[in-house]
């Protein structure tokens, strides 16, 4: 195979690990909520079962070893009184008599040795190579356990200094390990056979329990399937038992009354525009066609030119909210910041509406402070927000009123203010006015339609130069909009 070949280059074993833990992934991913849910019920099931087996089994032993020694130092006791008690015979035997006497008695064998404190053996006289007990310790002062194979078992070898018949020796008493091991080895096959068997239990009972959790979720999944945009009114069943459940359809179902709250008023929104664009393109039409057809002076001409600029007017204001609505949805729009004079904004924001105010018999005026006030910010939007707000104002105050922007800075803020003697509105309008769509129940808007945008915009630029716009109003009493920028988006120059 060539060097440059696939299959044998250096990345290739390792690219084959990634792809297997890529697939693994995958395929994790695309199980179910109920696999994934058996699933992980069945590994807590294999840990606890693991962590239960491994500390019962290091338990069991501890209590066995712990056992077998006991009964060595029992061993001990029991020959130092042996001892004690032929030491009163008369006479007395000695002491390898009375010794091969006790292993005699005791059953005990080769697992029974008493050495001199020099290590040479006293009792018995000799002992086979594999069968002699070593010592890991030459300090035996207080007992000392340790384990050793004798005669071909496993074996527990106590070692103690002591004395016998007044004489210092060291002591070493074994015992057999063969019944404690068959014990574990007994109780650690029955934890091997039970395991599968409680594993294969626990995959049952995680799958059952899983359906039986997601059997809500598939109720709220199939009222889900039939909730559409023509059938916005229906809802997902909301479980009783008070869980995390309850709370997603509840959740979903505030969701579904704001959506069905949207729609309806984007319905009514569309239906009102296409009215409003037919009818401005029906008058457009109708006043051309007329002109075409018919021979007119100059003024005639001149008076069905401005309705048509009037009619142009009206279509265009509506598609630039539609616009400007579309790019606050997205924020799609590139706002150019830059140094802006908010006083010259203010001037030629109100010298735009000078001739439309004195149209109407209102009383338009601006207040300014002595020194120039600069922001950063987008031109054109804020002369749109601007706009927005003196047009509102224009178009809700009556013949006679009074129309006041205001420019004036604080510490932390500068504030722009537009106040008006207008209608006013009551307090549920004001609660919504900058919502989108929504038109509050004045008794201007025949005369004055609008389309529940404008100020929705307005919240949306000032949102984009992180100011706040607040409003109040009561009725009758005229409506006063601020516009607060933060001092720390702005840059005060003083002219």
């Amino acid at each position: 195979m060539e060097a440059g070949s696939p299959g044998n280059g250096p990345g290739s074993n390792g690219s084959t690990k990634f792809n297997g833990r890529d697939t693994s992934n995958r395929q994790m991913r695309d199980l179910s909520v109920r696999a994934k849910l058996t699933l992980l019920y069945l590994a807590v099931t294999f840990a606890g079962l693991l962590i239960f087996g491994i500390l019962s089994y290091g338990a069991l032993r501890f209590a066995l070893f712990q056992g077998k020694k006991t009964h060595l130092m029992g061993r001990e006791q029991r020959l130092i009184q042996f001892l004690a008690e032929n030491r009163v015979q008369s006479p007395p035997l000695p002491m390898s008599e009375q010794l091969r006497n006790y292993t005699i008695v005791t059953h005990e064998g080769n697992l029974f040795e008493i050495r001199n404190t020099d290590g040479s053996l006293l009792f018995p006289r000799e002992v086979s190579g594999p069968d002699a007990i070593s010592p890991t310790s030459d300090d035996c002062t207080e007992p000392v356990f340790f384990f050793q194979t004798l005669e071909h078992q496993p074996a527990m070898v106590m070692c103690h200094l002591t004395l016998l018949n007044g004489q210092p020796v060291r002591l070493l008493i074994g015992g057999s390990l063969e019944e404690e091991f068959n014990i574990l080895l007994r109780y650690r096959n029955a934890l091997l056979l039970l395991a599968p068997a409680l594993l294969s239990a626990a995959a049952i009972c995680g799958y059952f329990l899983s359906r039986q959790a997601l059997k809500t979720v598939d109720r709220m999944t199939k009222a889900a399937i039939n909730i559409g945009v023509r059938n916005l009114s229906g809802r997902l069943p909301v479980p009783s038992a008070r869980d995390e459940i309850q709370e997603l359809a509840i959740a979903w179902n505030q969701l579904l009354d704001r959506v069905q709250s949207a729609v309806s008023r984007l319905s009514k929104f569309s239906e009102d525009v296409s009215h409003d664009l037919r009818t401005s393109i029906t008058v457009i039409l109708g006043t051309a066609q007329l002109s075409l057809h018919r021979r007119h002076s100059e003024e005639e001409y001149r008076e069905d030119l401005t309705r048509v600029v009037t009619e142009c007017r009206t279509a265009s204001t509506l598609l630039d909210a539609l616009l400007s609505l579309a790019r606050s949805e997205t924020f799609s729009y590139e706002a150019a910041f830059q140094q802006i004079n908010l006083c010259d904004l203010v001037v030629n924001g109100c010298r735009r509406v000078e001739d439309l105010t004195e149209a109407k018999g209102i009383m338009l005026d601006w207040h300014l402070p002595h020194e120039q006030i600069f922001i950063q910010g987008d031109e054109l939007l804020l002369l749109r927000l601007f706009g927005i707000l003196l047009d509102n104002a224009i178009k809700y105050t009556p013949e006679g009123g009074e129309i006041i922007a205001t420019l004036s800075r604080t510490n932390d803020r500068v504030v722009l203010t537009v106040s008006d003697t207008g209608i006013g509105m009551s307090e549920d309008v004001l609660k919504h006015v900058f919502e989108r769509y929504y038109q509050g129940d004045l008794r201007e808007r025949q005369t004055q339609p609008g389309n529940g945008l404008g100020l929705a915009i307005a919240r949306w630029i000032a949102d984009a130069h992180r100011a706040e716009l607040t409003a109040e109003s009561a009725p009758i009493a005229g409506s006063l909009f601020q516009i607060r920028f933060p001092v720390m988006a702005s840059n005060l120059l003083e002219g």
